[in-house]
């Protein structure tokens, strides 16, 4: 009787392994494709940019170091942070405003319970919305006059399940009262998500940003004269 026991208890030990290794569902956005960007740029030069980051949440300040990274694929000199005060002298200054909105989903009430007598955190994961409202303005370093104004909403359909929600997934074991009682917590945004996803696809947005940028700069100046005083008359 005592081995039975055991024997028991070892098995769901391992059951409880077996739920904790397999509900993941690694970090996807179902909607890149709208910011995969499918031309590249001219670069210019002769076109020197500093930029002026502003915002309040320190994944977003990762994006705006992704911008400028990716910027300087196009342009010979990017400057950031920039100060007006600065030594050194740029032809294009940007400020670009990132506000974040991070937002959960009634749908994961359902993912969770009773999704999880079909382990439905681990193939659909749960789902999350994210945006990034970025406002840039673009302005003539030489006297301030603004250039250009681009209003960048991005929203993100993302999808994510990782341990430190689907461990409730052992509801299984105790006839689903641990996922029902969760289920109400994880209709809310998972605060984990924001630092995974900047990590796989701020290549993507910051050319993304990048691209747009640069496009303005394209239309609206002489990359030859920015900064420049015109040339003396005959």
């Amino acid at each position: 009787m005592k081995r039975c026991f055991t024997l028991g208890r070892y098995s769901i030990v391992s059951l409880i392994a077996v739920v904790l290794t397999g509900c993941a569902h690694d970090l996807e956005v179902r909607n890149i494709v709208n910011y995969q960007s499918v031309t590249i740029a001219p670069p210019q030069a002769n076109t020197r940019m500093g930029i002026i980051p502003t915002t309040t949440d320190v994944h977003s300040e990762l994006l705006i170091k992704q911008i400028g990274i990716e910027l300087g694929n196009y342009l010979p000199e990017v400057l950031l942070p920039y100060s007006r005060r600065s030594a050194r002298s740029v032809d294009v200054i940007a400020q670009i405003l990132v506000k974040p909105k991070y937002k959960g989903s009634g749908w994961n009430f359902l993912i969770e319970w009773p999704g999880f007598l079909i382990w439905t955190p681990a193939w659909h994961g749960y789902v999350y919305k994210v945006y990034y409202d970025i406002e840039i303005s673009l302005m003539d370093a030489s006297d301030s006059k603004v250039i250009d104004t681009l209003q960048l909403p991005i929203y993100l359909n993302v999808r994510h399940a990782d341990m430190s929600r689907t461990w409730t997934e052992i509801s299984w074991l105790e006839v689903s009262a641990i996922a029902f009682v969760s289920a109400f917590v994880f209709i809310g945004y998972d605060d984990d998500v924001s630092a995974i996803l900047l990590q796989k696809y701020k290549t993507t947005l910051g050319d993304y940003v990048a691209q747009k940028i640069m496009e303005s700069l394209d239309a609206n100046l002489v990359p030859q004269v920015i900064g420049s005083k015109p040339p003396p008359g005959p």
